[in-house]
């Protein structure tokens, strides 16, 4: 076939053209293109004219997006991708708006990279995996493996008010110590999570008063506020968050 471009190019141009819409929306632009984010909209984008320039922007629509699927921006890993999906694009905003500044000649240009960049944050949303309490506490219970620990998982424990079930009791150390695997799909299960979890190490405290109580918090696929994290501070005798795991093993020494 060498027909290619005179085939493909009027058939791309009248595919993209016939689903693209440009409207006023009072004194701005709007564009709606047959393109998708990943929860399968069609991305909009705001054209602003600011002076001489213009704003390109898509008025925060994908992260109410990534909020509404409870993406939690401020994790590192996705921290480090929208650091460096605004340093591809060249963008002004990339967080609660992503949102570009642009001369008139080129507009079409930057057009393309907001878009672009909307597609690459809205893939965000596939960074939450499926993954419940039971999954969290078989990973840790992988890692304590890994790191020759031998322990009984889903001991009773005594308290002072009552027998507890720990995750795991942690063997031939100088102390009773304890771990407990915390996964919360949001922060207000995560805050009830930790204010039982407080009870639990108060109370076994109190009976056992040389307990070694370990928190460990899913802060990778899970969900955990400032609250929860306070409350698990101020009752455990060491937290560790998931995505700092290298400190369990000294917490567990300690």
């Amino acid at each position: 076939m060498n027909n290619c471009n005179s085939l493909i190019r009027p058939a791309l141009e009248n595919a993209f053209s016939g689903n693209l819409y440009i409207d006023q929306d009072a004194e701005d632009c709007r564009i709606t293109l047959p393109l998708e984010r990943s929860d399968g909209d069609f991305i909009t984008l705001w054209i602003i004219k600011r002076g001489e320039q213009y704003q390109i922007t898509d008025e925060g629509e994908t992260y109410g997006l990534l909020y509404l699927s409870n993406i939690n921006l401020d994790q590192k890993r996705r921290k480090n991708r929208i650091q460096t999906v605004q340093e591809r694009f060249g963008l002004d905003k990339v967080k609660e708006e992503i949102s570009v500044t642009a001369q008139k000649d080129e507009l079409g240009d930057r057009i393309l990279d907001v878009i672009q960049a909307v597609q690459a944050m809205s893939y965000l949303t596939y960074t939450r995996r499926q993954y419940t309490q039971t999954d969290f506490r078989a990973d840790v219970a992988t890692f304590l493996s890994e790191l020759g620990y031998r322990y009984d998982s889903n001991p009773d424990v005594s308290g002072i008010s009552e027998p507890h079930r720990v995750d795991f009791s942690i063997l031939d150390q100088n102390r009773p110590t304890y771990i407990e695997a915390l996964h919360a799909e949001d922060t207000s299960s995560a805050k009830a999570m930790a204010q039982r979890t407080a009870y639990k190490w108060g109370d076994i405290n109190a009976e056992i008063p040389d307990a070694h109580r370990i928190s460990v918090i899913d802060d990778d696929s899970g969900e955990f506020g400032h609250d929860a994290e306070r409350i698990l501070e101020n009752w455990s005798d060491a937290l560790i968050p998931w995505t700092q795991n290298d400190r369990l093993g000294p917490a567990i020494v300690s």
